[in-house]
């Protein structure tokens, strides 16, 4: 079976359960989704400025070896996560499951964006798409974010942290250029 023949399977699927829902009204949530994955992202840098700032810590009252790089990679991906249901929104589609939330853009932004009818080349100047690497990225930050959200081990570093920001902001920057 084809991939984009189970993602279709799938996302029917995710409709029949009501973790994802069809809706017109769905489609005023894309800002308000945009602007909460915005804010969500300023969040972790601002974790991620405690985490590596002495004086910071010192003005919050902080014990001096705090860090908290597992909630910069959490807040990451809920960052991504937001931006991700902007698109759907997009779509008029809310998502209750983040599988399905994938599911859907993978088979929308990535496989049926490449085959564009003369109404969608407008768009295709706009905006580069959703590739492959940007669904990577986002399924690569929710397995940090599950790593550090449920681990409590030192697999958790700055540099995993580094990584989730930096990934967040080009995923969110991609989903806010297709849908400008």
């Amino acid at each position: 079976m084809k991939r984009q023949d189970l993602l279709k399977r799938k996302i029917s699927e995710y409709v029949k359960r009501t973790q994802l829902i069809e809706s017109k009204d769905n489609l005023k949530l894309e800002k308000p989704f945009l602007t909460k994955s915005r804010n969500n992202l300023t969040v972790a840098n601002l974790l991620m400025k405690i985490s590596d700032d002495d004086e910071l810590k010192k003005m919050l009252n902080l014990a001096d070896g705090f860090e908290t790089h597992d909630w910069v990679i959490i807040v990451a991906y809920y960052a991504m996560y937001t931006s991700a249901l902007a698109a759907l929104a997009r779509q008029g589609l809310k998502s209750k499951s983040h599988a399905a939330t994938l599911a859907v853009l993978e088979q929308h932004y990535l496989h049926e964006q490449k085959k564009l009818e003369t109404k969608h080349l407008e768009k295709l100047s706009k905006a580069y798409m959703i590739s492959e690497t940007m669904i990577t990225k986002l399924i690569q930050t929710k397995t940090r974010r599950e790593t550090a959200q449920y681990d409590a081990t030192p697999t958790i570093t700055r540099e995993n942290a580094g990584t989730s920001l930096a990934d967040a902001d080009e995923f969110i920057t991609k989903i806010e250029e297709i849908l400008s």
